[in-house]
């Protein structure tokens, strides 16, 4: 799926962020990708992972720039040649990951994180060293390499201290030197993880709009979603949107931009962070959940290919969530939705207050995934004649109401009547926080409405924005606004709507300025504040 092809599961079927772009007819009618299912593996597991993934990520095993290529001229593949075999055996492909910059070929041999080494987020002092590296992976290995990822999280001086252009750069050539040699090979762009989105606004959009101007040398983006380490799957989907909309901003809202894959090649939870936010432990229960929801999530928002990170050979300290032999839950949770979805035709997604309701269509069977839009627990009342399936394989309530969560629940429709499970049709029963049915379950009709004003806001001249945001309650906005003298979009930090359904926001300025707010794919109306 691409992000233009996210537009037709929203409610109101409108575009996404800054969207422009006006959903086709069947936008959504798209087969659920293998690829979907993939994952990283941890350096100390030299076996074949206890699921199956489309892709196995090679990263952090030794496989890096300065591993393979420790002097000009010099390659040894011997590691490499361990972990592609490796993978093979898993029945997978190798997504190779570029970087790490070898002190000889280093800009500056002093920028690197001391866990990497001296020179290892430099930029190359010149350009034909990574030429000469990624040529020598392509020669050695061919069309065995399933897909490259150019760098690993080039948002974070951890990783990148140059610049986005050169960034993009790199890119162009890396592009080049990988299609001559395997034009199947699959080039995702430099990595950028999502829950830092002063970095994803500084760093990301200059690199997009780059690479832009280099015609888009790449196949698809690539994220990291890690949300901060008290937040969930739904702090995750929104900072998809806010990424999205940071892509639709950088590049003019491109349909060529819009058009390529999306790659999550790292999530997990719970990770310490930002700043002093403490690290969270799920439990097997939470753990199975999150793993469920993130994929089905990926689907709905547009990802093409999802990484969990990682199969691991024990407990893994840095983890939320573990996955190795031994932790059940997550293991069936990833191998249940993989089993549901995998070949299925996505159709699209609707929600009635806090149920959300995910189409698809597989083998002549017609389904939903329910479950809680926010995380927040809600109840469903569904039609007697419909069989539900949690996200662990588990038959859950044969009839009457359906407690639903964060993990996605299967309902088919094994009599003749198949509406209920048919996207766009009146759903069989309603939704309510309380438990009870609230109606007739058809999608909830929701809208955001807003002026944009000149004042003053603590004492400094502002504009401010006020609006309505209809079946939003308690939800955020994200306002975003250009001035007069800017080329894009910049989105604001994002309000709660309040229990009457009105927010306000505002900007410290005194020029002119457009404003418009997006909410999960609603978007507002367009103004001016002059």
């Amino acid at each position: 799926m691409r992000i233009s092809r996210t537009l037709a599961v929203s409610a109101a079927a409108v575009a996404l962020i800054a969207g422009a772009i006006a959903p086709a007819a069947n936008a959504a009618d798209t087969v659920v990708p293998n690829a979907q299912w993939s994952l990283g593996l941890a350096p100390e597991v030299t076996t074949s992972p206890g699921v199956q993934g489309a892709y196995i990520r090679l990263w952090d095993m030794k496989t890096a720039w300065r591993d393979i290529n420790p002097a000009p001229g010099q390659f040894d593949f011997s590691i490499m040649d361990q972990r592609v075999a490796q993978v093979e055996a898993a029945g997978a492909k190798p997504l190779i990951v570029l970087g790490l910059t070898p002190q000889w070929a280093a800009a500056d041999p002093s920028a690197g994180d001391p866990r990497w080494g001296a020179g290892t987020a430099s930029a190359p002092a010149n350009i034909s060293t990574y030429v000469a590296y990624v040529t020598a992976i392509m020669q050695h290995y061919g069309s065995r390499v399933g897909a490259i990822e150019v760098w690993n999280e080039a948002n974070l001086k951890t990783f990148w201290t140059g610049t986005p252009g050169q960034m993009a750069d790199l890119t162009a050539a890396a592009y080049k030197a990988i299609k001559s040699i395997s034009p199947g090979t699959a080039v995702i762009a430099a990595s950028s993880t999502t829950r830092l989105f002063g970095s994803v606004k500084n760093f990301f959009g200059p690199y997009a709009a780059a690479v832009k101007k280099q015609g888009y040398p790449i196949d698809g983006w690539t994220i990291h979603t890690y949300p901060a380490g008290n937040q969930g799957p739904a702090d995750r989907y929104q900072q998809i949107l806010e990424w999205q909309g940071v892509l639709k901003n950088a590049t003019d809202n491109d349909p060529a931009a819009m058009a390529k894959q999306v790659w999550d090649t790292e999530i997990n939870y719970g990770l310490a962070g930002p700043g002093a936010i403490p690290k969270t432990d799920f439990d097997a229960n939470g753990s199975s959940q999150y793993v469920a929801r993130t994929f089905v999530d990926s689907q709905r928002i547009g990802i093409d290919a999802t990484f969990w990170y990682m199969w691991t050979a024990s407990s893994f300290s840095l983890l939320g969530i573990q996955m190795f032999t031994g932790t059940t839950p997550s293991i069936t949770a990833y191998n249940t939705t993989r089993s549901w979805l995998v070949g299925a035709t996505f159709k699209g997604c609707d929600t009635d207050g806090n149920v959300l309701k995910c189409f698809f269509t597989k083998n002549g069977e017609a389904f939903f995934l329910g479950m809680s839009k926010n995380d927040t627990p809600v109840s469903y009342s569904k039609a007697a004649t419909l069989n539900v399936e949690n996200w662990i394989g588990q038959a859950t309530t044969p009839a009457g109401t359906v407690s639903l969560g964060t993990g996605p629940q299967k309902f088919t429709c094994p009599g003749a009547d198949k509406s209920a499970c048919t996207f766009g049709a009146a759903a069989a029963a309603g939704a309510t926080t309380g438990g009870a049915a609230s109606g007739s379950g058809a999608t909830a009709a929701k809208s955001i409405t807003i002026r944009a004003t000149k004042g003053t806001f603590n004492g400094k001249k502002a504009v401010i924005i006020t609006g309505k945001a209809v079946g939003m309650e308690g939800e955020q906005v994200t306002p975003f606004v250009k001035l007069k003298t800017e080329r894009r979009f910049t989105a604001l930090a994002p309000v709660t709507v309040g229990a009457d359904g009105s927010f306000t926001a505002h900007r410290n300025t005194s020029k002119i300025a457009t404003v418009y707010v997006v909410n999960n794919g609603v978007q507002s109306n367009t103004v001016t504040a002059r």
